[in-house]
């Protein structure tokens, strides 16, 4: 088959890849956090995967997570409160704060990771091998996208 004659599939493909990716994340995401025994919310869980990998300040969690410096400064809040981050002050900036990960959170964190891991290794049992590579494949193009959206312009 041509490239011409392929068109119309790979763009229908990409329609339905465009529509049914996000509401599919969303929706593996809300199923998993409601069966968590942490009650966090999808950007709490975000804010805690962030500052996993190194501190991060308030302007740098909200750009990430979509949402605006003071929704982000209440989630911050409520981790706080729970003894999971702490501010702390930006050592190459005094007058800005970044927020750490306590060992409280980072246990926190491993915990939501680990009944992460159980659910999928549960729930995806049933599949078979094909299946499963195809899902792993998909995990690596996505990084690849995710790379190429994350260096464009907004």
């Amino acid at each position: 088959m041509t490239q011409s004659a392929c068109a119309p599939t790979r763009t229908r493909h990409l329609d339905d890849i465009a529509e049914g990716l996000p509401q599919r994340a969303a929706a593996l995401s809300r199923l998993f956090l409601t069966r968590s025994t942490l009650a966090v919310s999808r950007t709490e869980a975000g804010v805690l995967r962030a500052v996993s990998v190194a501190p991060r300040r308030i302007t740098e969690l909200a750009a990430a997570e979509g949402v605006t410096q003071p929704a982000i400064t209440r989630v911050v809040n409520r981790l706080e409160g729970c003894g999971w981050v702490t501010r702390q002050a930006d050592p190459r900036d005094g007058r800005a704060v970044v927020v750490r990960l306590t060992e409280a959170g980072r246990d926190a964190f491993e915990r939501l990771r680990a009944e992460y891991r159980a659910l999928v290794h549960e729930e995806m049992a049933t599949l078979d091998d094909d299946d499963v590579e195809t899902l792993a494949r998909a995990i690596d193009i996505l990084d690849r996208v995710i790379d190429r959206l994350q260096g464009r312009e907004p």
